[in-house]
């Protein structure tokens, strides 16, 4: 009986010697799933920037020189002189578009029969693509002239309201047909382009209006093709309805 306890005491050291190197490996593990758990963040780094749209930019802002003789100009559905036609060697007839306030600057200095220098940039929009005027010489005189230095002009020009009865005006539409004008004689009423598609069909259909309109100021560097005088419609009533329209 007595060597059987002394087998007995000499196996347990053993069984706890088997289980230490496991004990060492749970620590371990233990050890670097906290480390894990509270070590800082990396940081993302921003992704390098795309010039994928590059080529694109620089076509749009890409501006190029040519000389002409100016042939005629050209106007908008608001009859507002905004493009002229030049005659050039290199590339037969172009047009050039110009925003319509500054045409009386355009003209004064490009006048019918004058060769010029154009300077313009291509101007792609939804509808079309056309060449945008961005500056303008007068090759004999020496004359030129920034468009983007003229200041735009006011969305309502500050002036005192005037009213107006009309009896069957013409109505002036665009290429969409929509509606952007009224005329009667010499007189042209102006809406700004989409303000009144709500009621076209009160327009068309009604031959009497009211109008509240500003005279638009000869100043401000417009030219109507027709010598107009141009007002901006500011309400319309038809058949006793009242539209604010600007």
């Amino acid at each position: 009986m007595k060597m059987k306890q002394d087998n007995d005491l000499s196996d347990e050291p053993i069984e706890i010697k088997n289980y230490r190197p496991l004990l060492v490996v749970i620590i371990l593990l233990l050890l670097v799933i906290i480390w894990l758990l509270v070590k800082p963040p990396v940081p993302v780094l921003p992704k390098p920037p795309s010039h994928h749209h590059e080529p694109k930019t620089e076509r749009a802002t890409k501006q190029k020189v040519i000389t002409g003789t100016v042939i005629r100009y050209k106007n908008n559905p608001h009859l507002d002189i905004n493009a002229l036609e030049l005659k050039t060697e290199k590339a037969g007839l172009i047009t050039i578009d110009f925003r319509p306030h500054t045409a009386a600057r355009v003209i004064k200095i490009g006048t019918i029969g004058e060769e010029i220098e154009a300077t313009y940039a291509l101007n792609p929009s939804d509808e079309v693509v056309g060449y945008q005027l961005l500056a303008i010489r007068n090759n004999r005189t020496g004359i030129s002239q920034v468009l983007d230095d003229l200041p735009p002009p006011p969305d309502v020009p500050n002036q005192q309201i005037e009213k107006f009865n009309l009896e069957k005006p013409a109505i002036i539409t665009d290429q969409y047909g929509g509606i952007v004008a009224l005329r009667k004689n010499n007189l042209l009423f102006h809406f700004k382009p989409g303000l009144v598609d709500d009621i076209a069909y009160l327009i068309k259909e009604s031959n009497t209006f009211n109008l509240e309109a500003v005279r638009r100021q000869d100043d401000q560097g417009f030219i109507n093709i027709n010598y107009d005088k141009v007002y901006i419609v500011l309400r319309i009533t038809i058949d006793n309805k009242t539209f604010l329209v600007r």
